[in-house]
């Protein structure tokens, strides 16, 4: 849980520290005659890992647009917004697809809107909530006080800190009810009658603790008087909410980068000289995109119009176009010298805040553009990006979509990020992603039996007054919450049943065709499967064809580690234990840092097993079961493995040969030979 502006300020903090680096490495280069980019550009200082925490992408740097295209892709971040849906099954699949979006895109931060007069205060605070807890990203509140009390601003305040979010968007709102827009001199009808009343009520109530930004407005507020005057006028409100207390600027979107750039730089000469962050709209439609902006009182250059005057009656040739659009923004965005009053701060704009309207597609092409997926080569991205989402399903107007073309679309982008992924490095901090809750922020040891479902064990472990840091207590202390079976904790990453049918098989006949099913998700062509929610961790592609391997001979894996006792339960919690002693405690990774004592994150506990163990074993029904009409022969066929198999665990005790031995799968080939004999 970590102010917004902290986080920005410790990117900025790794460019300065890198400045002498990049101007040393910039003078044995080739002149700006030779390969086209400007001296201050080449200049500029960036780190040497992307700020969404992954290594830029290796390609070649033989001509200008590669150079460029590299440099761009350091340094920078990005943040999503959304809105809450107004069905629940809208709110489940925007839950899930938050999930998702935090897990492949690694944003700085998401924000979450706010009703007019606090009518979306429930479903912003549970998506808020979600966010912050589950997928375990920072979030930012928009919170406007139009219409409100200060002991109601008070009361929510106090909820939205219980909620763990730090970080909150002060607005005006929008105009009471029965105006269509604000004019000038109205007030909001509450206590707090502008933006700058609710930033000095937020400090006034609760000092530092939350980070606050506020909104900028490159062509100007609607309500506000147009002309130079209009813009004076304008930025000293700003100036002035940002001496009330507020930390960053996030503009409203634009489609003429020269109207950021300019207001970028009238900021800087009235002295604004925090963050400032530009919203980008990806394009949607060509009606969309004319109603946003006369609303909104945004200008649309022409050369934008003619590029989509001829194709705007087809919707996918305008966002292909509007992606391309928005690519071309943000990177001259990024390329651009920004010179403040004191020309030795570096003023540069190196953040992004997209609009997705809840919807993952645009946002992620824009992304790929710009080389953030950076696991994944250039070459290839565009081509995955443009064939990847055949579908881009608005999660607040439908609940699901059962279109088996959409199904197979979905499939096959889950295929190719989960591919995506196995090229990330495999250094991590944490075998898990850091939560963004406080009361978690010191959390360094886990059980192993929840590496593929992490969301299940926050929630589980929710109610927890302290978490272990350093090495694992009593197993018998801790309480495990429980899990309905109509909880969003056993959704599946695809959501509807027919989705769940396509990746784990429409009809069944055979054990052999779900132990298939297994070997195609450690493969990689399957990207889920209810024990896992995520792809194959990097570390476990030293094994992954002994695994595959494993998996078609019916050891099904739903956990696993290159580097042994055997501890087994089977769903009517029959116990099988061999080389464990009761109660003892196994640690299975290690690390080493300077200056640090050695870290053990990931321990295996046998009480700890059971509790597991009741969750595995649910799984086969509450996911694969009742994907089938009961008494069917697929039915039948997961009830039985459901019935008759074991959860299995075995550890290997030979650390110290790093597994090269592979003592594990000798073990394991030799029970297959036994089962082999045994048959014939």
């Amino acid at each position: 849980m970590v102010r917004i502006i902290d986080k920005i300020h410790a990117r900025r903090k790794e460019f300065q520290s890198e400045r002498k680096n990049r101007v040393a490495a910039s003078q044995h280069r080739r002149p700006d005659a030779e390969d086209g980019i400007p001296s201050h550009i080449r200049n500029r200082p960036h780190p040497q890992i992307c700020s969404n925490g992954h290594p830029p992408t290796q390609g070649s740097t033989s001509n200008a647009r590669d150079d460029k295209l590299a440099m761009i892709q350091t340094g920078w971040y990005y943040s999503f917004e959304f809105f809450p849906p107004k069905t629940e099954p809208g709110l489940d699949n925007l839950l899930t697809r938050i999930d998702r979006m935090s897990r492949r895109l690694d944003p700085l931060f998401v924000s979450v809107t706010w009703g007019a007069n606090g009518s979306t205060l429930s479903r912003t605070l549970a998506v808020a909530s979600h966010a912050q807890r589950y997928a375990c990203v920072d979030v930012l509140l928009h919170l406007s006080c139009t219409g409100l009390t200060r002991e109601q601003i008070a009361h929510i305040l106090n909820m939205v800190k219980s909620s763990g979010v730090r970080n909150i968007l002060a607005l005006r709102g929008d105009p009471p009810q029965g105006k269509r827009a604000w004019l000038e001199g109205d007030v909001s009808g509450g206590e707090c009658d502008r933006a700058i009343d609710l930033v000095k009520l937020i400090r006034k109530l609760h000092g530092d603790y939350f980070g606050i930004g506020v909104a900028g407005h490159p062509e100007g507020h609607p309500s506000s008087v147009k002309g130079e005057d209009g813009n004076i006028r304008e930025l000293q409100h700003l100036k002035e909410k940002l001496d009330a207390g507020a930390d960053f600027i996030i503009t409203q979107f634009f489609y003429d980068v020269n109207v950021f750039l300019d207001y970028v730089q009238r900021c800087r000469k009235s002295r604004i000289d925090c963050p400032i962050i530009p919203g980008i709209m990806p394009i949607q439609s060509y009606s969309s995109l004319l109603k946003m902006t006369q609303f909104c009182g945004i200008s649309v250059p022409s050369s934008v119009v003619e590029r989509l005057q001829s194709v705007r009656h087809d919707d996918e040739a305008v966002k292909r176009i509007g992606c391309e659009i928005a690519t071309e923004m943000c990177s001259t965005i990024l390329t651009s010298p920004l010179v403040g009053e004191d020309s030795s701060v570096d003023l540069y704009v190196d953040g992004f805040h997209f609009y997705t309207l809840n919807l993952e597609r645009s946002t992620t092409r824009i992304l790929a553009s710009l080389g953030a997926l950076s696991s994944v080569s250039r070459e290839k991205q565009s081509n995955q990006i443009e064939g990847d989402f055949a579908h881009d399903v608005d999660d607040s107007m439908a609940s699901a979509n059962n279109n088996q073309e959409c199904n197979e679309a979905a499939l096959e982008r889950e295929r190719k990020y989960s591919v995506s992924e196995q090229a990330r490095s495999t250094r991590r901090a944490l075998p898990w992603k850091p939560s963004a809750m406080e009361n978690r922020s010191k959390e360094t040891v886990r059980p192993i039996n929840w590496s593929n479902r992490p969301v299940s064990y926050i929630m589980r472990t929710d109610d927890w007054d302290e978490f272990p840091n350093g090495r694992w207590g009593d197993s018998t202390s801790p309480a495990f919450g429980e899990l309905s079976e109509l909880s969003h904790f056993y959704s599946f990453t695809l959501g509807s049943d027919d989705d769940r049918r396509a990746m784990l098989g429409s009809c069944p006949l055979a054990e052999s065709d779900v132990h298939e099913v297994f070997a195609r998700y450690v493969e990689g062509t399957v990207p889920h499967i209810p024990w896992c929610e995520t792809p194959l961790q990097p570390e476990s592609f030293l094994i992954q064809p002994q695994l595959a391997r494993l998996n078609r001979y019916g050891f099904l894996t739903v956990n696993n580690h290159p580097n042994m006792n055997l501890y087994a339960v089977n769903y009517t919690g029959q116990e099988l234990r061999v080389g464990v002693e009761e109660g003892g405690v196994t640690a299975l990774t290690w690390g080493v840092f300077p200056n640090r004592e050695i870290l053990q994150p990931t321990i295996f506990d046998p009480d700890i097993f059971l509790v597991w163990a009741e969750e595995a074993f649910s799984l086969w029904s509450a996911m694969w079961l009742n994907l089938y009409d009961f008494g069917s022969e697929s039915y039948e066929l997961i009830e039985k493995m459901r019935d008759t198999y074991y959860l299995v665990a075995i550890i290997d005790n030979d650390f110290t040969s790093g597994g090269k031995d592979g003592s594990k799968f000798l073990l394991l080939d030799s029970l297959l030979e036994v089962g082999k004999m045994s048959s014939s």
